[in-house]
């Protein structure tokens, strides 16, 4: 390679050549067809990388690396981490350093990362103004959508039970069809009881998540499912925009400090937000794949996906992705999205 040869802002750490090509073109057509090297060897990349790259895609095996590079070298670039073990480490991380926004499960019997949750986070993070993408766009085209809008606990207690009648019509066993009506549960509480603020920003109905409430129209969220025949997802969406993401990761990491553990169980209880710290976890467990998209004090999205061939049995064995971005009108983001292409 030629010393005067462009260096690259965005780039691939992966010791497997062909997975890590793989990868690189699903990040440079996301990425406008910018040039994306990859190398396995950490000294080979950093001579491809400008002296401010603004994203890294690597495997879990080399967070630390990728980490330090955040951390000391490159205060411009964000991280999305892939592993087909376990994502514990990976979240510990994610906690405490806010640029590792997209954490990716690579499925055992998959030859590489989900091509669409790459494309997803690198669009999501080089184009921070951006309006995420419908739930639609998410799914194969000529996915079907159902929406519901509950007003009332009662509305939400039919809504759930609707949930689990369309999951099955969309061919999910009566057991996935049960977990995805406890989540559509819980992912309304949350949207429900603790999402609402009054004009001061107080929350209106956290204090008793027990009590039946009538939401004005304007605090009314929105659930949807959606399936396209191989994927079936679960979206929430609240038009506040209070969850912050250290809400999300301190949740999780939390209660999976806590697993097994019955005498700390009550420790990851988030009384202060009506129960959304011990609410996190299980919403992350739910799926294959999670993601949050934040615009602060207007929308808040929180999908789950579902991948209908895999069985449930199977599907507690695989790791479980998360992405979490926030729609930013920050100059960092501006900086970002003029320079991302």
């Amino acid at each position: 390679m030629s010393d005067s040869a462009p260096k690259a802002t965005i780039a691939v750490l992966e010791r497997n050549r062909v997975v890590g090509q793989r990868i690189a073109r699903v990040m440079s057509a996301a990425a406008g067809m910018q040039d994306v090297p990859v190398a396995g060897d950490p000294a080979e990349l950093r001579a491809r990388l400008s002296e401010r790259p603004l994203l890294l895609g690597c495997d879990a095996a080399d967070l630390d690396l990728a980490l330090e590079w955040a951390a000391e070298r490159y205060p411009s670039m964000h991280l999305i981490v892939w592993t087909s073990g376990s994502t514990d480490a990976v979240l510990q991380a994610a906690l405490k350093e806010p640029r590792l926004s997209s954490i990716v499960g690579w499925p055992s019997f998959a030859s590489m990362p989900r091509p669409w949750e790459i494309a997803l986070a690198v669009r999501r993070i080089l184009k921070p103004l951006a309006l995420p993408p419908r739930l639609a766009d998410l799914l194969s085209w000529g996915a079907t959508i159902v929406k519901w809008r509950p007003r009332t606990s009662e509305d939400r207690d039919r809504t759930v039970g609707e949930v689990a009648h369309w999951a099955e019509r969309a061919g999910a066993p009566a057991r996935v069809a049960e977990r995805l009506a406890a989540l559509a549960h819980e992912l309304l509480m949350n949207a429900m009881y603790d999402a609402p603020v009054d004009g001061r920003g107080r929350p209106r109905y956290t204090h008793d998540r027990r009590s039946d409430i009538v939401l004005e129209e304007n605090e009314i969220p929105t659930l949807r499912l959606g399936s396209d025949g191989a994927h079936i997802a679960l979206q929430a969406h609240d038009p506040f925009g209070g969850l912050r993401r250290h809400h999300v990761f301190e949740g999780i990491t939390r209660g999976l400090s806590a697993r097994g553990a019955d005498a700390a169980r009550a420790a990851v209880l988030d009384t202060s937000r009506g129960g959304a710290g011990l609410g996190m976890l299980k919403i992350y467990a739910a799926g294959a794949v999670l993601v949050i998209d934040v615009s602060p004090t207007s929308s808040t999205l929180v999908t789950s996906f579902w991948d209908l061939d895999v069985n449930p049995r199977e599907f507690r064995s695989l790791p479980a992705s998360i992405h979490f971005f926030e729609r930013s009108t920050t100059p960092a983001a501006e900086t970002l999205e003029r320079t991302g292409w």
